[in-house]
Formats: C-alpha cells, structure tokens, sequence
C-alpha cells in the first residue's frame, strides 16, 4: 500500500512523508492541522479498544483545535446474506490468466464485529495455478455510539454529514457517515475547513 501510495504522489508530482505502523499507536513527530481517515479504513480496528486508543492517539496528534474527519459505514447489506457464498464476476488479466472470487460473511453481534472472508483463485489455460484467502474484520459502529465515543476520549464540535458532501444529512442506510470533530483546546483558523480541500488528501 505504500508502494502504491508513493506512485500516485509521484504522478502528481508530491513528496509526502509516509509512515508504516499500527494506528492506535500512532507516535510520530509533529501536530497537525486534519487527520483523515477515510474510505472505512477505521473499522478495520477489529477491537474496540483499539478504536478508542486510536481516536485518543489522533487527538495528541493534532494541532489545537485541530480537525478530524472519519467516515464509517453500515454493513447492512453484509448482515442480509450471513453464511450465503457469493460469487463475484470474473476479472481478466494481462497475462492472459482470470481471477475468481467467492466471499461469505459471518457476524459476531455482540462485539459488532462483520468478518468477510474472500477466496481467490487464478485460472489459466484452464488450469487453477494459485489461490489465496483473506479474512476481512470489519467492526461497525451506530451514529450515536460513534459521537459518544467522540465526546468521551476529547473531542468537541461534533457534526455529521453524507457521503462527503457539507450540509448533506444522512438520510439512507446506505450513506457513508462522516463524522467532524475538533479537540477541546482553545480554537486557532485551520487550513482544512472543506471537504473541496479535504478530497484532494483523500484522492491520493
């Protein structure tokens, strides 16, 4: 990933600074203006205490007043097909080979836990010549349960929007939550106030 990340910077011709470590960890020099964490990356913390220690690490990591942005999603889609294999449409590679794929889905629902696991198969010459397995937890939060969690490990300002677009509510399971916090220091102007400047992190 952070290959890939590295080249999509150098094709807009940016030099980031990138790290590599465990989240709810984070430790590294310097505050920030925003931390982004998008695309559901946050529910990949499959403890609940790693959640909390991760949202604790981002708050000593920011600037005063500094923003946060994270969005999370519902898995309801997930919870209508538990323990049923679905089949994905085959992918085409250059090399002339297909990849399969076959997901099911099981929900520990006390631990608000979805874990996926997907199976890979590569076909060529119609030969099965490498498989692979990949376990994907994936741990969800309610609206509110989120904002509390917010509230109690020092955030404030607290507001909510949809699919990334301001002053749009969600209105549909189906939307993306994003969540906008700020900590509870004393409040200086930031650089990222939008989600117009917010995109041109998460695009990368």
């Amino acid at each position: 990933m952070l290959a890939a990340c590295r080249k999509h910077c150098n094709e807009r011709n940016l030099n980031p600074i990138l790290h590599q470590g465990c989240v709810e960890n984070l430790d590294i020099h310097g505050k920030f203006s925003a931390i982004a964490v998008s695309l559901g990356s946050f529910m990949l913390l499959e403890k609940r205490t790693a959640a909390v220690s991760a949202l604790q690490a981002f708050a000593r990591h920011l600037e005063p007043q500094g923003r946060i942005f994270i969005d999370l999603e519902l898995p309801i889609e997930d919870f209508k097909i538990e323990n049923i294999v679905k089949q994905q449409s085959p992918i085409d590679c250059p090399d002339g080979s297909t990849i399969l794929l076959q997901s099911t889905s099981s929900i520990d629902w006390l631990n608000q836990l979805n874990t996926t696991v997907i199976r890979y198969e590569k076909w060529k010459d119609g030969k099965l010549v490498a498989t692979e397995l990949q376990n994907l937890p994936l741990h969800w939060f309610g609206r509110e349960e989120f904002i509390m969690c917010l509230r109690e490990n020092g955030y404030k300002d607290i507001t909510l929007c949809a699919n990334y677009s301001d002053h749009l509510q969600p209105s549909f399971y189906q939307d993306t939550l994003v969540f906008i916090s700020s900590t509870r220091i004393k409040q200086k102007i930031l650089s990222v106030n939008t989600f117009q400047e917010l995109r041109i992190i998460i695009e990368l």
